[in-house]
């Protein structure tokens, strides 16, 4: 009998002390040159007790998230900027904030990220093969450039002689093509292609594909 009242006043101070978030998932759009993107995750204090923010932690080393403030009244409203930075990584990111509060200490509300930063240069495809004993008949890798940039493929280089590449301009600054062709398939063999362009101009973009017999 004595531990009923124990167990209201624990549900009770969960019911009337509570963080709401207008969104707690928001999606990104992003190109290389963005090299950052920063989400603002907006909460209000909807319960009838004060609630102090105890911890913000990050998924990653490249996202970092900030607070003006730790306690909040009721009817008090906050926000959480979340920052994440690229550092060359492209294609879809998932970042994750934590936020632990006196609310709830040990159910942290877990705020996302979604990101997708466009591939500067695509390749593809980006392994092409031969079994031993198939016809080495050459086989095609496609360059292209997403977006409204324009970028020059400067040069694609075998690291092994035995496979040879070159070189097709479809639509200049736009799409190529890189014809590999094995000089023999009678036995393993492989190679790595380099694909130098000259984008971004600060730093050219350097991309690579990979050929295989076997």
């Amino acid at each position: 009998m004595k531990l009923l009242p124990l167990v209201f006043c624990l549900c009770a101070s969960s019911a009337f002390a509570q963080l709401t978030w207008d969104r707690t998932e928001q999606s990104f759009d992003a190109t290389p040159q963005d090299k950052a993107v920063v989400a603002k995750y907006k909460f209000t204090n909807t319960g009838y007790k004060p609630i102090k923010i105890q911890s913000v932690l990050t998924s990653c080393g490249c996202t970092t998230a900030t607070l003006t403030k730790k306690e909040y009244a009721p009817g008090e409203s906050g926000e959480i900027e979340a920052q994440y930075t690229f550092f060359g990584h492209t294609g879809r990111q998932d970042k994750k904030i934590m936020v632990s509060t006196s609310a709830a200490p040990g159910q942290p509300t877990v705020l996302k990220m979604h990101v997708y930063i466009e591939e500067p240069i695509s390749v593809e495809p980006q392994l092409v093969l031969w079994r031993v004993g198939e016809q080495p008949d050459p086989k095609a890798i496609h360059i292209a450039i997403p977006g409204a940039k324009v970028v020059k493929v400067l040069s694609v280089i075998s690291d092994n002689p035995a496979i040879k590449v070159e070189v097709r301009e479809l639509k200049p600054g736009r799409e190529y093509e890189a014809q590999v062709t094995p000089d023999s398939a009678t036995q393993r063999a492989s190679a790595t292609l380099t694909i130098r362009t000259d984008f971004p101009p600060d730093n050219p973009q350097t991309r690579y594909a990979y050929v295989r017999v076997k």
